[in-house]
């Protein structure tokens, strides 16, 4: 592929988003940045750097070189990630356990590969603080933000739960908590009401109905705690679009987005692939009526997930798969509608009152879920006397 083919298809950043991307980056040139990414064991010579993909935290380019090879560079955002050597420890360790996986032939799933720094390490800093990675990029692999087909729907569960499979052997010590009590939607809901206390930006009379939902939904908070199963090496941000499905064959590919990836709780993981994969919309749709569980893409998702988990989970955890999408919608909701009260400091925003808009949406696809909850129960019930597809 032609390097202005690969740039043109695969730099998928809106204006808002670059705005706010180069904003974050302002202290830095093009020329500091290529500067940054020569100090990797990267083929060839940098001809160009485009911003790449929507991330909400961390800021991520693609590198093309001379030779037509394609990386992509990615800054750890560490007011996020307080620990970014750390974080690059469970990446390395990650990456490597289950690139033997694939060679070993245990899944077709192929990983993240991360490319050197000049002097052998896994990262480089720069200024400010920031820590710099490089990956090769993964050819042929496309990222959606909702699933085209039930297949697509399948083949991303299917991939999220051969990735629990694979770590579930992962040697050496327990990974660090890259953020400690990431999915504590308890916790969750006590920040929120902490900043719903205070006030500082005067937004609460704004989101007063969102804030009666949360409060009348405070159950969820406390409806799968942690402590109360297994823990297992999980991805924890589990988005549809943190599976790369093959552009042909739509077949999962490979996982990405691994920061997170750390002791957790697998109903995490799969409900919140769930909450992006089930949904008629992208998560900060705007126009509430457009969103809708679509509970068709939920029974795929049930099918492939049993299928890539195998035989890995236990009854506590299959008896609560169908309320897991809930529970973790309603903390990604309080998540937004905390950050909206605080001022906007923890997601990236594209436009004043992206925040409120991505907790509405969320709420209401809750809302959704919540009608359709008995036909959840009964999806998973057949997809298990089922057995495997």
């Amino acid at each position: 592929m032609q390097i202005n083919q690969i740039i043109s298809r695969f730099s998928r950043v809106d204006p808002p988003s670059l705005f706010s991307m180069m904003s974050r980056l302002k202290d830095l040139s093009t020329g500091e940045i290529l500067e940054l990414a020569s100090r990797f064991q990267v083929e060839g010579r940098i001809q160009t750097v485009e911003p790449f993909g929507n991330g909400n935290v961390n800021d991520t380019f693609l590198l093309i070189t001379d030779c037509g090879h394609p990386y992509t560079l990615q800054r750890i955002n560490h007011d996020v990630f307080k620990d970014p050597i750390s974080l690059m420890d469970n990446f390395a360790r990650v990456t490597q356990h289950l690139s033997q996986k694939f060679k070993d032939g245990h899944t077709s799933l192929q990983t993240l590969v991360l490319v050197p720094a000049l002097d052998g390490t896994s990262y480089v800093t720069g200024d400010q603080g920031n820590y710099w990675r490089v990956t090769e990029y993964v050819p042929n692999g496309l990222s959606l933000e909702v699933p085209q087909s039930r297949e697509h729907a399948y083949e991303a569960a299917r991939a999220f739960g051969d990735f629990q499979y694979q770590l579930r052997d992962l040697p050496g010590v327990a990974l660090i908590e890259t953020i400690p009590d990431f999915h504590n939607t308890e916790s969750r809901y006590h920040a929120f009401l902490q900043a719903l206390d205070k006030d500082p930006c005067q937004r609460a009379s704004e989101a007063a109905d969102l804030i009666a939902f949360a409060r009348e939904n405070e159950s969820l908070a406390t409806l799968i705690r942690y402590a109360n199963f297994p823990t297992r090496t999980v991805h924890n941000d589990t988005k549809l679009n943190n599976v790369l499905l093959h552009e042909t064959t739509g077949a999962g590919i490979c996982v990405v987005d691994l920061d997170t990836v750390m002791p957790g709780c697998a109903l995490h993981d799969f409900g919140d692939l769930v909450r992006t994969a089930a949904c008629s919309s992208e998560e900060d749709e705007p126009d509430i009526s457009k969103i809708h569980f679509l509970p068709d893409r939920f029974s795929a998702l049930v099918e492939g997930y049993l299928c890539g988990v195998c035989d890995l989970l236990e009854s506590v955890e299959v008896e609560h798969l169908a309320e897991a999408p809930q529970v973790i919608t309603y903390e990604l909701a309080l998540r937004f509608l905390t950050d909206f009260l605080l001022g906007d400091t923890y997601f990236k925003v594209k436009r004043s009152g992206h925040n409120f808009e991505r907790a509405r949406a969320q709420f209401q696809l809750l809302r959704s879920m919540q009608e359709h909850a008995p036909q959840m129960k009964s999806t998973v019930s057949s997809c298990l006397t089922a057995g495997p597809a």
